[in-house]
């Protein structure tokens, strides 16, 4: 089924959920500036140089305690979440299911880890009650970036107040950092991908951890054998003064990542990087009740993230893989990813990107986005 669209009136940001919309310093950037060619253990890179630099533009930009360690982990999230569960649970294990990614890290992940007792709970788009406080390690996803379910500051403050003597809390904020103002002080771990808010490309990953934290790991360094590419303990050895990574990081991540906050930081903070994001939300949502055809696929606003944002298709006539095929037909770049739910949301939905760098300006690209699901829609059903 053909749907003919005028290119004149798309919108030239893409609204996929990462890799993100990158700014203009990003993508014009020529390769040489990213210092892609240098050692990473090079003092002009990291000791004095760039990593430094990205560091402290990130500790200022999040907020984040003095006293936590700050390290840039190869292998994206994924590979965080892995040592993060291997060098530091002890005994016990729990967290919330709320979505793909929440459940990659505690059950697919978790579920590796020998002789540890795991405790999670499914989430069906509104969490109701506080994963168990009594284990060695809590794992959370403050915004989940599959199905749209966020975490309300006062739930991740009830978790750390409730939360046992010897208990750690760990979030994966990779969908929401850069976007969303969290509590600076209420976490042990925070690690996030840079490929969303940040707008840097996939396979690195931001890892923060408190002095609780870094003696753990070297607790449990000494007490379970751990790959080495997962012992943090190792891994801080290298962080500190010298500003260094276990492994060769991707330098031109940082680099982009580094842009990225430049521009946060100049240009409002996080204070306006959050008033973009839940502008480019409300516009949506606003456009979505206005339809007939979807609706968001969180119900209750309290528990919506508004840095993914998921709406669910409620006509049946209306498949997510027709506007998607709609959108890649256009010949676009920005829009050849099109608005793609994740692969393990069984609601026909849509799912669009509200980070900051969508539009820096206010709303006029997602003005476009909804005309052109408009005339999609209007066109489907009339050739229907």
């Amino acid at each position: 089924m053909n749907v003919s669209l005028d290119k004149k009136h798309l919108p030239t940001s893409t609204f996929a959920c990462g890799p993100a919309q990158s700014l203009p310093s990003q993508r014009n950037a020529c390769l040489y500036e990213t210092r892609f060619e240098r050692s990473h253990r090079a003092p002009d890179i990291s000791t004095y140089g760039l990593y430094k630099e990205t560091e402290e533009n990130l500790r200022q930009l999040l907020n984040i305690p003095s006293d936590y360690t700050v390290l840039f982990f190869p292998g994206g999230a994924t590979a965080a979440m892995e040592a993060v569960l291997w060098s530091l649970t002890r005994q016990s294990v729990s967290g919330l299911n709320m979505g793909a990614f929440s459940r990659l890290w505690s059950q697919t992940l978790a579920q590796r880890l020998p002789d540890v007792t795991k405790d999670f709970q499914t989430v069906h788009l509104i969490p109701h009650q506080l994963p168990n406080p009594q284990t060695s390690l809590i794992i959370l996803t403050p915004n989940e970036t599959s199905t749209g379910v966020q975490l309300p500051d006062d739930f991740l403050s009830d978790v750390w107040q409730h939360r046992g003597t010897d208990t750690l809390v760990a979030w994966d904020t990779t969908s929401c950092a850069g976007g969303r103002i969290l509590p600076a002080d209420i976490y042990d771990v925070q690690l996030f991908a840079l490929q969303k808010c940040f707008a840097a490309g996939g396979g690195t990953c931001a890892l923060i951890l408190s002095p609780r934290a870094v003696a753990r790991a070297k607790e449990m360094s000494d007490k379970r054998s751990i790959p080495y590419f997962l012992d943090l303990s190792q891994a801080v050895t290298f962080a500190g003064p010298k500003h260094q990574t276990l492994n060769t990081p991707s330098t031109i991540n940082i680099w982009l990542t580094n842009e990225a906050c430049k521009f946060m930081l100049a240009n409002g903070r996080l204070k306006e990087m959050e008033n973009l994001c839940k502008k480019h939300a409300d516009y949506l949502l606003n456009w979505a009740t206005q339809t007939d055809w979807c609706r968001p696929l969180v119900p209750e606003e309290k528990f919506r993230s508004f840095t993914t944002l998921t709406l669910q298709i409620t006509d049946p006539k209306i498949l997510d893989t027709d506007i998607n095929k709609a959108l890649a037909d256009t010949g676009l770049e920005n829009l050849q990813d099109g608005l793609k739910k994740y692969r393990t949301v069984e609601q026909n939905s849509l799912r669009i990107a509200c980070f900051p760098f969508v539009d820096t300006n206010g709303i006029v690209e997602y003005q476009k986005l909804t005309a052109a699901l408009d005339e999609i829609v209007r066109q489907l059903r009339t050739n229907k």
